[in-house]
């Protein structure tokens, strides 16, 4: 199947929106646009081998006397439809007018010849005399003449300049990409406003049914809430969490798709939602996987358009050989400061917001464990140096007489004492881990009580032999 027709096909099949399908790359007018750009450069006698030997040849040398495409940026008030000005500009004899590259067939050698005999000098265009060729040396004499491998060999330090062959269809093609792809960043910004006040929204709501009170404690939904964002970390649906080299990258559609598909059904497997104990939970974790749906649909959208900018350059390259696929991508990220046409990830802005604004409202037990024993840190003691462990823990290292601390290897742990001790953070943990404390200070009775009466004291209690 041919990729305009499959991507047609995606557009109407994959449930964007109306106003998503109306701003997508139009793919087939883009190509219509390339095979005028084709007829035009076949009117000078510029197929596109004999085009694509002469930009190779000047390529291969790094020698401008044979030609340039050159995308060049405009001001920074020109509208999105004349982002651009193409040139292609051949190197002639600067007295004669002479076309330098002998590839380039006699009628479009004579073409240029008149051409750059009525054209004005280019404001900018004029080179520096080339370098002197030292094949040509021996040939002085001469005057030089055509290679009947290459270009003309110049003789002597031989001034030359620019001319630019007369296009239209070339701007019209990148006229509508950059208004297109203009639309589509526009697009993207204002998806990103949307899912960001959901994401506030949720917060909201989250914030308010796991709030730790006193008086409704029972009916409070902190630990299920946990739970979930737990499982969502760990699912890494966006952006990969394993590897080195893959860490943080965002991940294809396809495999964001499978990895939510995994979130959700571990949801149902550990039947959250209808553990939940306020109604209000259950419709803010509803809303929560329609908004990483959504999420998704962005992601793929964006895909998809992505893949057909790459497609059409590719398309535009082979019947022009103008070699726009690298130069065209890089030219966007040098616009002028406050115009973009490369739209930013959704996916990674709102799975920013997520990490920064909404999975903190619920507190992981991981950001609080103690360094030595892995367990909560119960009572904390925060060093000197910062780092905080349970007063269990600290006790045995200064009885162990080991005075460098575990992370930092400061030399503070000998100097603790109970000025050490967290209050807020003793409280902050006996509000948000109520479970967790009690276990933990449970565990702590018991190992005092062996240090004080032996191994005969178990389960808690002392047994008299």
């Amino acid at each position: 199947m041919k990729f305009a027709h499959a991507f047609q096909e995606r557009l109407q099949n994959d449930g964007y929106p109306p106003e998503w399908v109306t701003a997508a790359i139009s793919y087939r007018q883009l190509k219509k646009c390339i095979k005028k750009v084709e007829r035009e450069l076949d009117r000078l006698g510029l197929d596109v081998e004999t085009l694509g030997q002469v930009l190779r040849t000047a390529e291969q040398e790094r020698d401008e006397r044979h030609a340039q495409y050159l995308l060049l940026n405009p001001d920074a008030d020109a509208s999105c439809a004349a982002l651009f000005e193409p040139k292609l500009l051949i190197a002639v004899d600067e007295a004669t007018g002479e076309p330098l590259d002998a590839h380039l067939s006699p009628t479009t050698r004579d073409y240029l010849q008149q051409l750059s005999l009525s054209q004005p000098v280019l404001s900018g265009s004029r080179l520096s005399q080339l370098r002197l060729d030292s094949s040509s040396e021996q040939d002085s004499s001469t005057g030089g003449s055509p290679s009947p491998d290459g270009p003309l060999r110049p003789t002597a330090l031989r001034p030359f300049r620019m001319v630019e062959l007369p296009l239209t269809s070339d701007s019209e093609f990148f006229s509508i990409l950059t208004t297109e792809l203009s639309g589509l960043a526009a697009l993207q910004t204002a998806e990103k406003t949307r899912l960001s006040a959901q994401v506030t929204e949720l917060g909201a709501v989250v914030s308010k049914v796991t709030e730790p009170d006193r008086r409704t404690a029972s009916k409070v939904d902190l630990t299920k809430w946990r739970r979930v964002f737990e499982l969502y970390v760990d699912s890494s649906i966006f952006f990969s969490a394993n590897g080195d080299q893959d860490r943080g990258q965002q991940r294809d559609a396809a495999t964001a798709q499978a990895q939510l598909q995994k979130f959700s059904d571990e949801l149902r497997r550990q039947e959250i939602a209808v553990a939940f104990k306020k109604k209000e939970s259950a419709v803010a974790l509803e809303r929560f996987l329609q908004l990483n749906v959504e999420m998704l649909q962005s992601m793929r959208f964006q895909e998809i358009n992505d893949l057909a900018m790459k497609k059409i350059l590719k398309k535009f390259d082979k019947r022009t050989a103008l070699n726009i696929k690298t130069t065209f991508p890089t030219t966007l990220q040098l616009l002028p400061h406050g115009l973009t046409l490369l739209p930013a990830s959704t996916a990674k802005a709102i799975c920013h917001q997520l990490s920064t604004s909404l999975l903190p409202l619920v507190p992981s037990l991981d950001d609080y464990l103690c360094p030595v024993c892995f367990g909560i840190s119960w009572r904390p003691i925060r060093l000197r140096c910062g780092h905080i462990f349970c007063i269990r823990c600290l006790v045995v290292l200064q009885r162990a007489r080991q005075d460098h601390c575990p992370l930092c290897r400061g030399n503070v742990v000998m100097q603790a004492d109970a000025n050490n001790l967290d209050p807020a953070l003793a409280r902050f943990l006996r509000r948000y881990f109520p479970e967790e404390v009690r276990a933990k200070q449970k565990e702590n009775e018991v190992a005092a009580g062996v240090d004080r009466y032996g191994q005969a004291f178990v389960g808690g209690r002392c047994v008299v032999m």
